[in-house]
This record gives C-alpha cells, structure tokens and sequence, in this order.
C-alpha cells in the first residue's frame, strides 16, 4: 500500500524559556502521524504520537506528570486556502484536557511557501507516564478548511527561531524549568486511507473504511483496546492489493468488552511495512465481569459474561491463607476442576490483557 506519509525524522532543535537551558537533553518528541483526507480533501484528521526523550523523568512526578505541553506547528496549503475550523480529541489516559487552535503566536522565522499556523495545548494530571519505545498517541486533531488541501503540501513543528520559544514542555510547578521538545518537518499529508469509522449497532460494533490508492497492500488487522494502551489483534482482512479507485471495506465485532472500547487498522503491506490509523472509541454499558457457577462448588467452575473470553490472560485461584493453588495456562479455559482442592472459601482472581482485573468469592464443598 502506498502510503505518502514520509516520516522525514529531521530532529529540529526547540528551546526552552530559560537560555541556560538550551543544550539539555531532550524530553519528549513529536510526530503527526495516520492522516487522513475527506473525499474533498477539505478536512484532514491525523494522530499526534509522543515519544520518550532522554531528559523524560518518571522518578519525579513534579518534573514528568504535572505538565503542560504547547507545540506550535504550521501547514502548508495553496494560496487563499485558510483553517476554518478545528478539533481535538485527546487520549484519556495520558491527557487530562487538549485544544487544537488555529491561532498560535505568529512564527517570526516563516518558511519559504504558504502556510499557516496551528498549535496544541494540552494537559496531564496524575495521567500515565508516556511509555518507552513507539510512546503513544495522545490524541487525534482535525482540520476544516475553507478549500481544498493539495496531497504534497506538508506540516511541521516549527523551529526555535532565535526570539521566541515556540515549543516546550513544562510543569505547574512552575519553578521547574521548561524542557525541550523535538518534531518532524516537512511531513507530507498522507491521502491513502479516506475514511475509518467505528459505530454501536446494538450489542455489536460495525467498522466501515476507505482507501483511495493500493499498491502493494496485503491486508487491514483490525485491533481493539480496552485502555488505549495494550492493543490485540480482533480479526484480518485482506486488501484489495492494487487499486488506483476506492475501495469500501466494512467488518464487524459481534462480541465488544462492557465500557470503552478502542480501535484501530493496521495497515500491513506484502513487504511486511505498517501503518496505523487513527483510534476510534466505542461506548457499550454491557454489564461487565463474569459468573461464576456452580457456587458453592464440588468438581468443576465454570465462567460465563458477555465479555470476549479471549480478552482473559489468565485466571488465579487463592485458599483463605492467601496461597496460590491454581494458575491457569497460557490459554485460561472457561472450566476449571477443582476437584483436588479442599473443601473451604477460595478467592478467583481473573485477569484481563489491557491490564484489568477481577476477585470473586468461591466456595468449595463436598
């Protein structure tokens, strides 16, 4: 699948606001990444993805999750061409509030074309700390414009342009000195994937997306999250391979978890190369945990909930004293015997891949 998204890593340097400063480690850095136009290409929605620094530190709370970060960025669009309109939509568990806007302070140091300027605000509270490796998507933004938006323009992060400190992360506590953040420049807008939604139908959840061009592609893995955090693979599709027309796909999630449930395409080409899409969150107030029964038991425990089995990792079982007698296999099996174990009260613990657990009270008796 040909994607134009070019992730041109050309790290640029941002200062912070206190001169003394300007050579320290960087702390976060910034990419826009899974864009994606209207038919029109008058709307473009995109994924704003951070990633550990060097100077990330999680040891002090002051310094690493009470922060407010503001990034001012440009794109580029043809002559007459303006930003209309803006959203934002932030990731929950790493954000506590976030905003688009579409009038940042003027950029004192322009590049050659014509672009104008956008920035994000956001903020964390007690939020969880950015993970290492790929980071995380701290949330989607989009942008309405009064026209039509060219597939090679581009969008970066601006630069630190000797006057101004036009992009930094600081703290509330304000006498922590701001910390330096690092972004791409001259990322091209990907115009491959058209659309991608996720909508309730019922107890399910339908997915419908589009694609303007293939070339090479080999298939679409649908994943799903019940954080944002830890993602599973839900289903695969396969693509269309080579198409220059669009091409409509949809499938379906006959089995979602009680409460949020996230997704995301994974775009996989025959050379094994990937792209994401931007998440999507469904709300279902499916009564979640499990049943278990017979309660008392005397042989075998059985599982039962609305829940998607494949969803558990694994299942534990503790005697009064707090002992572990039973640990599942890597697969948990929706029956368990516990013919062996003694008569007496007994705690379950299920847990769940994205992190979640259960306890449930149990009594064996014979």
């Amino acid at each position: 699948m040909t994607r134009t998204l070019k992730k041109w890593v050309a790290l640029l340097s941002l200062v912070l606001g206190f001169q003394q400063i300007v050579h320290a480690q960087v702390t976060i850095q910034i990419s826009y990444e899974n864009g994606v136009f209207n038919a029109n290409k008058t709307s473009y929605t995109f994924d704003v993805r951070a990633i550990r620094g060097i100077n990330y530190d999680v040891a002090n709370p002051d310094s690493s999750n009470w922060q407010f970060m503001n990034i001012r960025s440009d794109v580029e669009v043809p002559v007459g061409v303006t930003i209309q309109s803006t959203n934002y939509t932030f990731n929950p568990a790493y954000s506590s509030g976030g905003a688009l806007s579409k009038n940042p302070p003027p950029n004192q140091n322009p590049q050659p074309g014509n672009w104008v300027g956008f920035s994000f605000n956001l903020t964390r509270n007690f939020e969880n700390d950015i993970p290492a490796g790929n980071g995380v998507i701290l949330g989607t933004g989009t942008f309405n414009f009064s026209g039509p938006v060219l597939s090679t323009n581009r969008m970066s992060i601006r630069p630190y342009d000797g006057t101004s400190f036009t992009a930094f992360w600081t703290n509330l506590e304000l006498n922590l000195p701001r910390k330096r953040i690092v972004g791409t420049t001259n990322q091209a807008l990907p115009v491959n994937l058209i659309d991608f939604s996720a909508a309730r139908e019922g107890n399910t959840t339908t997915l419908v997306w589009s694609t303007s061009e293939e070339s090479n592609s080999d298939h679409f893995e649908i994943q799903r999250s019940g954080d944002g955090k830890a993602w599973h693979k839900l289903k695969s599709i396969a693509a269309k391979g080579e198409s220059s027309v669009e091409v409509h796909y949809a499938t379906v999630d006959d089995s979602p978890m009680g409460g949020n449930n996230f997704y995301r395409l994974k775009m996989v080409d025959k050379d094994g190369t990937f792209a994401f899409s931007q998440i999507k969150r469904v709300e279902f107030d499916l009564k979640t945990g499990y049943t278990l029964f017979p309660n008392p038991v005397s042989d075998k425990l059985n599982f039962k909930s609305t829940e998607d089995w494949n969803s558990v990792s694994s299942i534990k079982i503790y005697n009064a004293q707090g002992g572990e007698v039973y640990t599942s296999p890597s697969v948990p099996a929706k029956e368990v015997n516990v013919k062996n174990l003694p008569s007496g009260t007994y705690v379950v613990k299920l847990s769940r891949k994205n992190g979640q657990s259960s306890g449930y009270r149990i009594v064996i008796a014979r």
